[in-house]
């Protein structure tokens, strides 16, 4: 839950008692005489609220007082945030516990990347910039924390002034009705200068007008410059006879589609040739290895008819050896020892050597059989072979020398008039827009001067919420005893409060100003806290009654009506923790001006009175410890 209350302020010097100003997070009043350091309290806040002193705006301080530095503790839901100032400077430090925020020094200027102002968005829950309709002309601003606090921080020299209270005084009326509207429309709803229709300047509109018809002249410039080179690639492609031959550019399209079907039938049939190629290769592979197996039995014939013969021969020597051995004498005796030899009857080879020969002869006729067929067939494997290869090779010869010539013929062809085609294309669409932005570059430089627009922020004040708000205005009218209350209500031109019919300023002094002021602020801040998509849950006044003289014959005052409306607020939200489930309000006053304070608040636990008596011998003498003379 974003929110804060403020828990105390610390004012200290070198050698100077800290001066402490303790807060309920509910109701206070700080009272006493004048020259008591009251209005004191209300500056040093602001002036950790981010005030920028100016040359005829100086900060309301004396610094001859030996007080130079200012603390500000507030609380939040998830711990404490601290803002500490010192006299002079232009940077405010945080610290605390709060892990939401960072420690380190921010620059009051809302532009830089660390400021104040941010922070203090942050701390009612806006954590993005926003930007926030400025003047009826639909400029736009961003969303500051100094802007929307006069709306709920009201010092003294504002109370009574006759122009709303809602209107940031330190603007001129005319340039901060709409910006102060705007402010109070972002915390009611949340609605930014993003969530408008912003209505731009009429230099602004202008300007855009001017930039618009100077584009489209550029534009056409550029369409007219690239129409005469199209035209050129017509003229050059019309001069040639033979990417033309008698066509039009209409004729193309049909040309187009002839040659894209001539292109597919003529692929079909080069790869119909190629797989067919193929076939014819994969059969001559398979012939030449039925070619190697014929010379392979061929080679084993050749070798095994040597054998054979080998064969042949070795019998006919064997027969031959045992013919010549019969036809040698047969010895008797031994040449060495004389003795009579026994010679064993020798074997005679012939007839197995003839058996086995007429078995070799046999199978020699037989093999010389098997290579004749051998031979034939080695003859007929190879005609096939040479067949194959001739058809591959017409195959081949026709798709490299006759289908794939003509196919990148054709393919050059379609590329040719397709080119033609797409000029023709852009050549007609060059010239439509042509066409197009001439009559949109007349009707630019025909149509009317921008006029100057007003950009009025009420519309987008919704009428239910401007209902509840004035409901809400009545009913603390009317617990105030103020006179006519039920036909109280927020006048949208003036934005400020109306009772009866009549505008506050012709109807009212000072005194009853300051005090329907602080009821239009109240009402605000009890709305925003309700209703609102952000609310400061923040109410400070100083001096709301100070002007206001009632009737002594009036039985029920305005003065106690307010009194008992503010207390009203805590009995019925009361304040179960150190959390803002309500607004803490800051009044701060004269004494003499609440006669009643003491009787109507009674003992209640919610409020806080802090009281400055003027007198050192009694209670605190003022704000500063130590200081006796303010002013």
């Amino acid at each position: 839950m974003a929110g804060f209350f403020i828990e105390r302020l610390v004012v200290t010097g070198r050698g100077k008692k800290p001066s402490t100003i303790e807060f309920s997070d509910g109701l206070n009043f700080i009272v006493g005489p004048s020259n008591t350091g009251k209005s004191y309290i209300v500056e040093c806040i602001d002036y950790l609220f981010g005030f920028e002193p100016r040359k005829n705006k100086p900060f309301r301080f004396d610094p001859d007082l030996g007080y130079d530095k200012f603390k500000l503790f507030t609380r939040t839901p998830n711990g404490t945030v601290i803002f500490e100032r010192r006299l002079g400077e232009n940077k405010i430090t945080l610290s605390g516990t709060d892990p939401n925020f960072e420690h380190r020094a921010y620059s009051l200027g809302h532009t830089a990347k660390y400021n104040i102002s941010s922070v203090w968005l942050q701390m009612i829950g806006i954590n993005e910039p926003h930007q926030i309709l400025a003047t009826k002309a639909g400029k736009v601003q961003q969303l500051t924390w100094r802007n929307m606090l006069p709306m709920f921080f009201i010092k003294q020299e504002h109370i009574a002034r006759t122009s709303s209270v809602l209107i940031n005084p330190s603007v001129m009326p005319s340039m901060a009705e709409t910006a102060s509207k705007a402010t109070v429309l972002f915390l009611m709803t949340g609605m930014d200068a993003d969530s408008n229709e912003v209505v731009e300047d009429k230099k602004i509109r202008t300007a855009k007008r001017n930039a618009v018809i100077d584009y489209i002249k550029s534009t056409v410039g550029r369409f007219a410059q690239r129409e005469g080179e199209l035209l050129e690639m017509q003229r050059r492609l019309e001069a040639n006879s033979l990417v033309f031959a008698g066509y039009t550019f209409d004729d193309f399209s049909t040309e187009i589609d002839n040659i894209t079907r001539e292109i597919e039938e003529l692929q079909g049939r080069i790869n119909s040739n190629i797989e067919q190629s193929k076939w014819l290769m994969s059969e001559i592979y398979a012939n030449n290895g039925r070619l190697t197996e014929c010379d392979t039995l061929a080679d084993r014939f050749t070798a095994l008819r040597s054998q054979y013969l080998s064969d042949i021969k070795r019998l006919e020597f064997v027969v031959d050896g045992n013919l010549a051995h019969s036809l040698l004498p047969i010895p008797e005796r031994c040449p060495f020892c004389d003795s009579e030899v026994q010679v064993s009857g020798d074997s005679s080879y012939i007839d197995a050597a003839r058996a086995e020969l007429q078995h070799i002869r046999v199978h020699l006729t037989e093999l010389e059989k098997a290579e004749r067929d051998i031979a034939e067939k080695r003859v007929s494997i190879g005609s096939i072979i040479k067949e194959l290869e001739n058809r591959k090779r017409s195959i081949d010869t026709g798709v490299s020398l006759e289908l794939k010539p003509r196919l990148t013929e054709l393919k050059e062809k379609l590329s040719m008039y397709r080119y033609i085609v797409e000029l023709n294309k852009e050549l007609e669409v060059i010239q439509n827009e042509e066409r197009t932005f001439n009559k949109e570059l007349t009707e630019k430089e025909t149509e009317p001067e921008p006029a100057e627009i007003k950009y009025d922020i009420d519309h987008f004040f919704d009428s239910n919420t401007l209902q509840a708000f004035g409901e809400k205005l009545i009913a603390i009218l009317k617990a105030c005893h103020y006179e006519g209350a039920g036909s109280a209500r927020l006048n949208m031109n003036t934005f400020d409060l109306e009772v009866g019919g009549r505008e506050k300023a012709l109807s009212n002094g000072g005194g009853y100003c300051g005090f329907l002021n602080t009821v239009l602020a109240l009402t605000l801040v009890e709305y925003l806290a309700e209703y609102g998509e952000y609310s400061p849950g923040l109410l400070v006044v100083d001096s709301p009654l100070s002007q206001l003289s009632e009737s002594e014959f009036k039985g029920d005052t305005m003065k106690a009506g307010l009194l008992e409306y503010l207390l009203s607020i805590y009995n019925d939200k009361g304040k179960s923790n150190a959390t803002t489930s309500a607004t803490q309000i800051i009044i701060i006053e004269q004494k003499e001006k609440l006669p009643m304070l003491d009787s109507v608040i009674g003992n209640a636990s919610h409020v806080k009175v802090i009281e400055f008596t003027h007198d050192k011998n009694h209670g605190r003498y003022g704000f500063l410890e130590g200081v006796f003379e303010y002013e």
